[in-house]
């Protein structure tokens, strides 16, 4: 036998001890019952939707109406919550030409582009937005601005790029000799359900995965426990609107259990998946997962369950909670600015859209003195009420969770009333009403007979109504009814209808949008949506906002419609406008600026396409706020510069009073019209160094030494005169032309 037939002999002999067919086997059965379990939903589904669409024929043509064609695992709790409340299901999407009230989406906005009216439940780019990378950036720079507001997440590290700046912090807390042992969590950026997560507790044991991103937090080992499991908390918030900020959030959610007992991590059991990680999808395929469907037990069980075990353990509940809340606020606050700006991408301003809203998942974690941490954010969290379950031995079938349906129905169907049309559902309730008078045989009118036809033909009355009356008495109406933070649970109607409505419109006197008021108002302590923005935390976190006026200002500059990225020209354009090249910036500056910062945000834009993205333009607003008015903290120095630019594009002056001249005038009578070089405003002046004041003041007195009250006294007739030579000068030369002499 030759050598080259003996080493191929022993390869082969090798290649057959490692037994690999077996679970090649077990994984090709596992994804044949995955088909056929899939065949068989689709197969229901598609029954289900014909269900449907027969039975909304007989439905009110002024009903709530819903496009579900795009709902897919969302359609379950979708159809018992339009069933509760009685308005129309469009299974397969409206044929008509006409929009439906709602849309709904299961993955992103961009499912169906052909909308451009009514409501759809997602927001353009909020994936993006929450992917991991994306999220923690926008809190990174919160951060920096507000260092004790937003401490609620762990430090983050965004690899490759960070790489470097990883390996030296990881070897300075080696160093440090730190006990316990640093740990440190992989995620992938756009990873979901778990997947690719790994602990490493040493910068070797970092696998690049061909150079995918990664983020890569510190591992939060000192964590709250019941009956030593680890959990976190699934908390859902609706996102209601962008202008005004409306931010509700959902009183129950779900606590997500690990399967294996929680130990610190170690060498030996940092790769235990069932122990450090609390995802439902991993832990699911565990073989000590508890199905239980009790509320308090169970390896997946309710948030308020969770938290009266906390209470019962003599922390104070209503501390956590309200932290937990912040979080929330602080988290929206903090993408906001990136979601404003693919907002008016898609949506620009004066063209025909629909309204948006959204349900987002947040997971939080407890750690032992019950500080909330923020996980990450889903932009499309599981509304699924149906599991996996094992009914006999080897044999899986999908089955309604009442644990998911406890908690999801509620939130889906609130929702759906928060952004459903007022005028129908208050044509809704009346046409409720109107049937229990006629089941009832009509009211008395005196002499025993029913009430008159002319009471009952509602329609004919408002057709016949004057126009600007009926629009007046609408708009109140409505205005009455924004000013509830929830909205009319038509479910409550269902168990003694009689009494219920009987109780609430006992006074005859008061009209029809009376009444319903009134059963709003009753009705809308019993919702599950509470809202925290703007009715209990608007005062507390209106200072954060700041970098919404920085993307207001990058917004009006991007110069092409619906773009995401500012050019060279628009950002030339925002120094000229924001008079930023007048002290201390030359042009030549500003495009060295221009393409630095690009160059910095470069592995931002995967798509190569030209431009700087929001992130590089911010950078550029702190460098120039750093360098134009330097202060105490980049806080104060950002809202100086902020404020200055948007003076400058305002001109106003300090009456507030804004100056209406036309420009194209001055240019034909030769006139160079410019405001004032040395006009700056009072939040400007204040931050200003002592320097910057002299020269300023030496521009106009062409003195070197000036004592500070002359100095004053300058800067105060300045603001009270800026534009008033100008105009004189304007008026006097108008004057002399329009002279027949």
């Amino acid at each position: 036998m030759t050598s080259h037939s003996r080493d191929y002999h022993a390869r082969s002999i090798d290649f057959g001890s490692l037994k690999k067919p077996e679970p090649l086997q077990f994984k090709m059965t596992d994804f044949r019952r995955d088909l056929q379990i899939r065949s068989k939903r689709e197969q229901h589904a598609r029954k289900e939707r014909l269900r449907a669409l027969s039975e909304a024929k007989h439905l009110s043509k002024n009903a709530v109406t819903i496009d579900t064609s795009r709902g897919r695992s969302n359609i379950e709790v979708l159809r018992l919550c339009i069933k509760d409340l009685a308005f129309r299901e469009y299974p397969f999407g409206r044929r008509d030409n006409i929009t439906c009230d709602i849309h709904w989406h299961a993955c992103n906005f961009d499912e169906n582009p052909e909308v451009y009216n009514g409501a759809v439940n997602k927001f353009p780019g909020m994936g993006d937005i929450c992917s991991k990378m994306s999220l923690f950036r926008s809190l990174d720079t919160m951060r920096e601005l507000f260092p004790n507001e937003y401490d609620f997440y762990p430090h983050t590290w965004y690899l490759p790029a960070q790489y470097h700046e990883f390996a030296a912090d990881v070897r300075k807390m080696h160093e440090k000799r730190v006990k316990p042992k640093p740990t440190f969590i992989v995620k992938p950026d756009t990873g979901s359900q778990g997947d690719g997560i790994y602990l490493i507790r040493d910068i070797n044991e970092y696998n690049p995965n061909n150079s995918k991103s990664h983020v890569v937090q510190e591992y939060m080992s000192n964590v709250y426990l019941i009956n030593n499991y680890k959990f976190d908390l699934r908390v859902y918030v609706v996102l209601k609107s962008l202008e005004p900020l409306q931010i509700y959030i959902c009183k129950e959610g779900l606590a997500r259990f690990s399967t294996v007992q929680y130990e610190t991590p170690t060498k030996g059991n940092i790769h235990e998946t069932f122990m450090h990680l609390t995802n439902y999808s991993l832990n699911k395929r565990s073989a000590t997962f508890n199905r239980s469907e009790r509320e308090d037990d169970g390896s997946k069980r309710t948030l308020t369950s969770v938290l009266r075990r906390i209470g019962i353990n003599g922390h104070d509940t209503d501390k956590v909670w309200k932290n937990i809340e912040k979080c929330v606020c602080k988290t929206v606050i903090a993408i906001l600015p990136e979601l404003k700006v693919e907002y008016q991408a898609t949506i620009p301003p004066n063209k025909p859209g629909p309204r948006c809203f959204q349900i987002l998942g947040f997971d939080i974690l407890l750690l032992d003195n019950l500080k909330p941490i923020l996980l990450e954010v889903n932009s499309s969290p599981s509304l699924s009420i149906d599991g996996e379950v094992e009914t006999s031995p080897g044999v899986f079938e999908y089955m309604t969770c009442a644990l998911d349906e406890m908690v999801k129905r509620p939130l889906v169907r609130d929702s759906l009333l928060l952004m459903s049309p007022l005028n129908k559902l208050k044509s809704g309730f009346m046409s409720k009403r109107r049937k229990r008078k006629r089941k009832k045989g009509g009211h008395s009118n005196g002499s025993g007979g029913p009430e008159p036809l002319q009471h009952q033909r509602t329609h004919i009355l408002i057709i016949k109504a004057d126009e600007s009356d009926e629009e007046k008495r609408e708009v109140d109406v409505t205005q009455q009814m924004s000013e509830l933070n929830n909205e009319l649970d038509f479910t409550r109607f269902d168990k003694d209808e009689d009494e219920f409505l009987d109780s609430h419109t006992e006074d005859e006197n008061l009209n029809d949008d009376e009444k319903f008021m009134k059963i709003l108002e009753k009705l809308s302590k019993e919702n599950c949506l509470k809202q925290l923005y703007p009715a209990v935390y608007d005062e507390a976190f209106e200072h954060l906002r700041i970098l919404e006026r920085v993307a207001n200002l990058f917004i009006s500059f991007l110069g092409v419609r619906g773009s995401l990225r500012i050019g060279p020209t628009g950002f030339r354009t925002f120094a000229r406008k924001c008079r930023l090249s007048r002290r201390g910036i030359t042009n030549a500056a500003v495009d060295i600026m221009y393409i630095d910062m690009q160059r910095r945000w470069d592995h931002m834009n995967p798509d190569r396409t030209s431009g700087l993205c929001f992130q590089g333009f911010l950078d550029s607003c702190l460098e120039i706020a750093r360098r134009k008015f330097p202060g105490p903290s980049k806080i104060e120095m950002l809202e100086t510069l902020v404020d200055f630019c948007e003076n400058s594009l305002n001109h106003q002056d300090d009456d507030g009073k804004i100056p209406n001249l036309p420009k194209l005038h001055f240019r034909r009578l030769g006139l160079a019209y410019r405001p004032s070089g040395f006009q700056v405003y009072r939040k400007s002046t204040d931050c200003m160094t002592e320097e910057t004041v002299q020269d300023l003041y030496s521009a106009e007195s062409r003195s070197t030494h000036n004592s500070s009250d002359e100095i004053e006294s300058f800067l105060r007739q300045r603001r009270k005169n800026a534009y008033q030579p100008t105009l004189m000068r304007y008026v006097s030369r108008v004057s002399l032309v329009q002279s027949p002499e």
